[in-house]
């Protein structure tokens, strides 16, 4: 099953696969990012890869962060938007084979694109990168060309916010996925983050999840 087809099964109310929609999930993750970003959030800019429909974009906007996202289907951003409103409050621009959905706050951008493609518009962007399952959903081959676009974007110091999953038997699992089991050993490959990132901080379990899993944080700092 591709994206498309995952998410056409998530939206008719199919199995929600890494969805969280538990408040006090979003609060618990919410108060860790906040405490590792740090600053005014009307001063930071985050940039949210493979956003599909993730509460937590509108949670950030409500607390007073802008937001830039991107992902590769249509009707999960169709989603993202529907959280924010009517649909009068957007305008749509289309460039370099991707679709922009700007909210007339000013406050928030919706990328409907290749999260690969280079962006030289977005380089040296962004204050922080929230992450959830983002890492995670990627096979091995894909990791670096996905680092290397989330190191051009982040501006030096910046930080990294990434939820990722981990299983009890991580090292017979590990190649299994998506979502893969992941430990910061994994994260921090010199073909992943590590060679851009600085590991700050091993979270832990973030908040429960339904799975038979951990949904573990992880603090990266920009070199």
């Amino acid at each position: 099953m591709g994206w498309s087809d995952t998410w056409n099964d998530i939206i008719s109310g199919g199995n929600p696969r890494w969805k969280v929609t538990n408040t006090d999930a979003h609060e618990k993750a919410l108060a860790i990012f906040k405490q590792y970003v740090g600053g005014d959030p009307k001063d930071t800019s985050i940039f949210v890869p493979l956003a599909g429909d993730d509460p937590m974009v509108k949670i950030l906007f409500d607390n007073g962060y802008s937001l830039t996202t991107i992902d590769l289907v249509p009707a999960a951003v169709e989603e993202m938007k529907k959280q924010f409103g009517s649909e009068a409050d957007w305008t749509k621009e289309e460039k370099d084979n991707t679709i922009i959905w700007s909210h007339e706050s000013g406050r928030v951008k919706l990328m409907i694109g290749d999260v690969l493609q280079r962006r030289p518009e977005l380089e040296n962007n962004f204050d922080a990168v929230y992450d959830k399952d983002s890492f995670g959903a990627l096979q091995k081959d894909m990791r670096k060309g996905y680092c290397t676009r989330i190191s051009e974007y982040v501006k030096s110091g910046g930080t990294v916010y990434l939820e990722c999953k981990l299983r009890d038997n991580h090292e017979e699992s590990k190649h299994m996925g998506p979502p893969f089991s992941l430990l910061a050993e994994d994260i921090m490959d010199e073909t992943s983050y590590g060679n851009s990132f600085e590991h700050v901080k091993a979270l832990g379990a973030v908040y429960d999840i339904s799975m038979p899993m951990q949904q573990t944080g992880h603090i990266l700092r920009r070199k």
